[in-house]
């Protein structure tokens, strides 16, 4: 579907296909824009419910914002991903998280982490050692 651009004295027809005229651009981001109709009436209008003198949708709809996870969200994801991957059946997830955390420790060495980590191999990791370590990964981007 084209769109056409938003600009003040677009000449454009709402839903219930009355002419009326772009006479001030809110704000352009959201496409909020202010229309003078012919019957005189000034509007505030979402520019997506507008369609030009073509029938063509004046902007599409506006996208959803993408949530970002916080800190902590990410750090509880990851802490059942921990839990998850003691499972029988996750056996590969395990093993990978396993050398990732191996070749962290590797690099800089950390008593309290390898301690969980010797927990996690061992699949003897309790809720509160699993967020240690999940804090731990997310901080160091493993």
């Amino acid at each position: 579907m084209r769109t056409s651009k938003i600009n003040i004295g677009t000449k454009v027809l709402n839903k219930k296909n009355q002419e009326g005229t772009i006479t001030k651009v809110i704000t352009k981001s959201t496409g909020y824009v202010e229309v003078t109709y012919l019957n005189g009436i000034i509007k505030k209008e979402m520019a997506f419910n507008l369609f030009d003198e073509n029938g063509e949708s004046l902007k599409a709809t506006p996208k959803a914002k993408k949530h970002v996870l916080t800190i902590a969200e990410r750090i509880q994801n990851t802490k059942e991903f921990l839990l998850r991957s003691l499972l029988p059946c996750e056996r590969e997830q395990h093993d990978a998280t396993v050398s990732a955390l191996e070749k962290s420790l590797k690099e800089n060495s950390n008593d309290f982490i390898n301690s969980l980590t010797t927990s996690y191999v061992n699949h003897r990791l309790s809720e509160k050692q699993a967020f240690y370590l999940a804090k731990y990964m997310i901080e160091n981007n493993l």
